[in-house]
């Protein structure tokens, strides 16, 4: 049964607003799509589908194929079949997740295919499993241990089917009726029962994942229509997102200024979607980085875009020594994270997202900046984190983020500075959290402009 063209025109229609909001408000970074499951249960079909209509209509895509059927290890029962293909299949991944061009990557089999396939080992053969125990937790460990992988994904598209309609599609192409090492009635059933399994263990690890069912051979087109809606309400998800937030009866707390970290000892972080947190006047904790040198005698600045920062943001076409951004669901990799781990898993993502690096501060004791003169800062707070690298000396930084002025022309953003340069010739570009990091961790004292420019209490320890 085909689909109505009424219900083309509404994806088509949805397609056109999702891309004019991803214009109006970018991306950190593509859509991460898994499609996965039995053998001949329509994946490659499904992804065909969807790859045309995401381009057709206006978004880049990047389609990393089955790596499967390039691997050399012509044993399909050996762990290091599916290791191969895991791995081959990730360093694909890799190498285009940067890439702030594409708007989706689709991948044909990655990690939650990956899981299926290593339980299947370990447990289709009860007495002689193909993969040991202690062998099956290492590579579980590995993927989904800290969710640090299975994160990157933001939706898993798992296909299901009878065994005996993928193998009639399998022999519907062939001119042999003879089963093969993993297409045939054993195998695909017991391979269904890990999928189940896996399904069961591992659903919270991953931030979405869907299941279908594709037995009907009367609705593939059905089919490609959910996974087609799934899609663009994964980007829709991507561009909204989820904030994290505190209550706002902490500004009672905080007093102006540098806080102690202590302030947040007692405080449960909350999500909601960012339209929502920013219509009230809850606390919206933002961890951020001072990138410096050992000796901080240097530091890294970064200059806002216009066109990305708010109206009414202090950010606003300024200088900051800083670079970071709001919480979101995913730096909360899992249900043991502290508050302060999410504040770190935050910064990992953000400093990748805007220059590219992946550094994890190690900081147990972060300062928190708070500043209530501006409508926009009283909601806002600064969790900062001084990073001292010992290879500062040697970095160059690349901006990555639109969000952050390109390293271009005569602007400074993306360069090291010395201190004594930023503070006798930017530090009037700077706004308040700026000022607050000059003089608390780098130990210079605002000039008399800057305090009549600022006020005193935005930039004071006291």
């Amino acid at each position: 049964m085909a689909v109505n063209k009424e219900s083309i025109k509404l994806l088509e229609e949805k397609a056109r607003q999702l891309k004019i909001l991803k214009d109006k408000h970018g991306k950190r970074r593509p859509v991460l799509i898994e499609f996965c499951g039995t053998p001949k249960s329509g994946k490659t079909t499904s992804i065909s589908a969807l790859n045309i209509f995401l381009k057709r209509n206006g978004f880049n895509t990047e389609l990393i194929h089955e790596m499967a059927i390039f691997c050399p290890i012509t044993n399909k029962t050996h762990p290091h079949f599916n290791t191969w293909t895991l791995f081959s299949s990730l360093t694909e991944l890799i190498k285009h997740y940067s890439n702030n061009n594409i708007d989706f990557i689709l991948v044909d089999r990655s990690i939650f295919d990956a899981l299926c396939w290593f339980d299947w080992l370990n447990t289709s053969n009860d007495e002689s499993p193909y993969l040991d125990d202690q062998t099956f937790l290492s590579y579980e460990n590995l993927l989904i241990g800290s969710k640090i992988i299975s994160s990157l994904f933001s939706l898993t598209l798992v296909f299901k089917a009878n065994p005996d309609i993928c193998i009639k599609r399998e022999f519907s192409f062939l001119l042999t009726d003879k089963a093969g090492s993993i297409m045939n009635k054993h195998v695909l059933s017991s391979f269904n029962k890990s999928i189940d399994n896996c399904l069961s263990k591992y659903k919270n690890k991953f931030n979405e994942i869907v299941v279908f069912d594709t037995s009907d051979e009367e609705k593939p087109e059905e089919v490609n229509r959910d996974v087609t809606e799934k899609t663009l309400d994964s980007l829709l998800n991507l561009i909204k997102e989820d904030i994290g937030y505190l209550p706002q009866e902490l500004a009672n707390r905080l007093k102006e200024g540098v806080n102690d970290f202590s302030v947040l000892s007692a405080e449960i972080l909350q999500f909601n979607d960012r339209d929502s947190v920013e219509k009230t006047n809850n606390i919206q904790p933002i961890p951020i980085a001072v990138i410096t040198n050992e000796d901080k005698s240097k530091v890294l600045i970064v200059k806002k875009s216009e066109k990305k920062a708010e109206k009414g943001s202090p950010e606003r076409n300024r200088y900051l020594l800083y670079m970071g951004g709001h919480i979101r669901q995913e730096d909360k990799h899992n249900d043991e994270n502290s508050l302060l781990d999410v504040f770190k898993n935050t910064l990992n993502r953000e400093i990748f997202e805007e220059i590219g690096e992946s550094i994890y501060p190690k900081e147990i004791n972060p300062f928190l900046i708070y500043n209530s003169d501006n409508p926009k800062s009283k909601k806002h707070l600064a969790i900062c984190f001084t990073i001292k690298l010992k290879d500062f000396e040697f970095k160059n930084f690349k901006i990555v983020s639109e969000e952050l002025v390109k390293k271009t022309g005569t602007s400074k953003s993306g360069h090291t500075l010395s201190i004594e340069e930023v503070t006798l010739d930017f530090a009037n570009d700077f706004e308040p959290w700026s000022l607050a990091i000059l003089k608390h961790v780098f130990g210079k004292a605002p000039s008399k402009n800057q305090i009549e420019l600022f006020g005193e209490n935005s930039i004071s320890d006291n």
